[in-house]
């Protein structure tokens, strides 16, 4: 191998170069040395926005295109807190609503239990009384 030395130079990154690096790293299986960002596929910049009218991830010159002009933008950490609070709030309440279906479901199986219990107990007490008054014929009877 060569193995020569070449001055310093200043060096820009290739994103597009960068992203198929990525996608082959990917399906070699070979991990990556950092947490990936999400790219825009146009522009290959880093998504920062949140295009609330279209509610998907823009980079910041997809925010100054046609195609959102008038549309409102919230940076993406912004969006995650945002959208955090929403999930926290919405989960918070369907816990409620369980806690409460729950206990609906154990007042209903004590109400399916006692009544269980009172038609058994009226059964016995129809069939003595039919057995009393079966007897009292039977008597009458003879």
């Amino acid at each position: 191998e060569c193995r020569q030395e070449f001055p310093d130079r200043n060096l820009r990154g290739n994103r597009a170069l960068a992203n198929l690096a990525e996608k082959a790293r990917k399906l070699n299986g070979i991990p990556q040395e950092k947490e990936s960002k999400h790219h825009c596929e146009e522009h290959q910049e880093e998504l920062k926005l949140l295009c609330e009218t279209d509610k998907k991830l823009i980079c910041l010159v997809c925010g100054d295109s046609r195609e959102h002009k008038s549309h409102n933008f919230i940076p993406v950490k912004e969006a995650v807190g945002i959208y955090k609070d929403r999930l926290k709030s919405s989960l918070d309440s369907l816990t409620e609503k369980k806690s409460a279906a729950l206990e609906m479901e154990r007042e209903q199986k004590q109400k399916i239990s006692q009544i269980q219990e009172e038609s058994s107990r009226l059964q016995s007490h129809i069939k003595s009384e039919f057995t009393k008054m079966h007897q009292m014929l039977t008597e009458k009877e003879q």
